[in-house]
Formats: structure tokens, sequence, C-alpha cells
């Protein structure tokens, strides 16, 4: 468990992606290619994140903030975001032309202002 920590370039490889759980992070300046994900983000800060073909199954987002964050060809199946804000936010092809994927994926209550290609079912 990660509780109130700042994750940067400087410390982002340090980070176990593998079933942890985040809360009251933030997450800021990052562009990191591949790499898979699956914990769970409560009340996390995501800025300016450039994330190319990240593979995020079975997350959790619960009150997160996405602000100025692109996904290249990103993967975000089986993932569940609750009262989650996205501001500035990009989903868009990689440079193959693949699309982000969401499969299985839905949103409860989220806000989404000037942001393109999330396709989670919105509820």
């Amino acid at each position: 468990m990660m509780q109130a920590e700042t994750i940067s370039a400087d410390n982002f490889s340090t980070i176990d992606f593998y079933y942890n759980y985040f809360k009251f992070c933030t997450f800021e300046g990052l562009s990191p290619e591949g790499g898979s994900v699956d914990s769970d983000f409560h009340d996390c800060t995501f800025k300016t994140i450039d994330w190319y073909w990240g593979l995020f199954t079975i997350c959790s987002f619960v009150k997160c903030r996405f602000t100025d964050c692109v996904f290249r060809g990103a993967s975000v199946s089986g993932c569940l975001f609750v009262e989650c804000t996205f501001t500035n936010c990009q989903f868009v092809k990689d440079n193959l032309g693949g699309e982000c994927d969401f499969d299985g994926t839905v949103a409860y209550g989220c806000s989404l202002e000037g942001t393109a290609g999330f396709e989670a079912i919105l509820r």
C-alpha cells in the first residue's frame, strides 16, 4: 500500500503496480511505455501523464483526478471508474493505428471536461 506519495519520473521505476493499493497519491510528469497495471487507486491525482501502450486490467479508480493526460493505444479492460474527473485528457491511437480498448470498463458519476476518446460505459 502506498499513501500520500508523489510518483514522478525520478521514482516511477521503483513502483510496483501488481495488485497494489494507492491512496492520496500524485502521479505527475510521466511518459512510460508499456507496462501492466492491476492496482486500485483512491483519491489519486494524475497530471501530465503520456502513457504509451499501458495495459490497465481490472483496476479501480475512485474519486481520482486526471488532468492533461494522454493514453496512446492503452488497454483499459474490466476497469471501474467511480466519481473521477477527466480534464483535457486524450485517449488516442498508438503509432500503428491501434485504438484504446475499453472492453468491460464502466464509469459511474464521472466528469469528462475537454476529454476525447474515453469509451467506457458511462452510468
